[in-house]
């Protein structure tokens, strides 16, 4: 057992009380339901959430008792037949991610617990798959030593999405809790250029 699967077990999930989804209402408030992505899922708070607006989203987790939690509560919500949850890795997108682009990515704690390499593979995917005027929303720590995720710095974060993205940052309310305890969080907003724009990058 991962030590994320212990923690879930013990209730031991500070992220899961985590009330501060930063820009997510305002980017969903200005397009229509779409086609979203939430990767490191957890028990589908977020997903379901989406669900509700009318999305159609996929969840992956590589922990299977958090994707189990998260069936659950979109049952207990009606919207089972709009969100699909996936045990995966998210290092390996092309591997679980069902077919159809998409307009949304969350990743609210993941990317930045994840190494160079698998940054580069969870972006080379989401750049194949990802429409043009698509946002990536990204809750990161900056990077750090000690127990919990290492964060991720922008620059990085710049480098492994490519030039076709714009990126805007804010700060995050959170506390992390746990190891993350007082440590500060932000928000990266990434949007694809829209159509026009992306092709003249190419």
């Amino acid at each position: 057992m991962s030590a994320y699967g212990l923690l879930y077990r013990l209730g031991l999930t500070p992220w899961e009380r985590n009330e501060d989804t930063g820009p997510l209402a305002q980017i969903v408030g200005a397009r229509p339901p779409g086609r979203a992505l939430d990767a490191g899922c957890g028990t589908g708070r977020h997903a379901v959430a989406l669900a509700e607006q009318g999305w159609t989203v996929t969840g992956i987790d590589a922990e299977p008792y958090a994707v189990a939690r998260a069936r659950e509560r979109a049952t207990r919500a009606g919207v089972a037949d709009r969100v699909s949850f996936i045990v995966g890795d998210v290092t390996r997108l092309g591997d679980v991610l069902p077919p159809g682009d998409l307009d949304l990515v969350l990743d609210l704690g993941c990317f930045h617990g994840l190494d160079s390499r698998g940054r580069a593979a969870f972006a080379a995917v989401v750049n194949r798959r990802c429409n043009p005027g698509a946002v990536v929303l990204l809750h990161v720590v900056a990077p750090r030593r000690g127990m919990g995720p290492r964060g991720v710095d922008e620059a990085e974060i710049q480098s492994v999405f490519g030039p076709a993205w714009s990126r805007a940052t804010t700060p995050s309310s959170t506390d992390g809790g746990g190891p993350l305890r007082g440590v500060p969080f932000r928000w990266v907003t990434l949007t694809r250029a829209p159509q026009n724009d992306a092709e003249e990058t190419r």
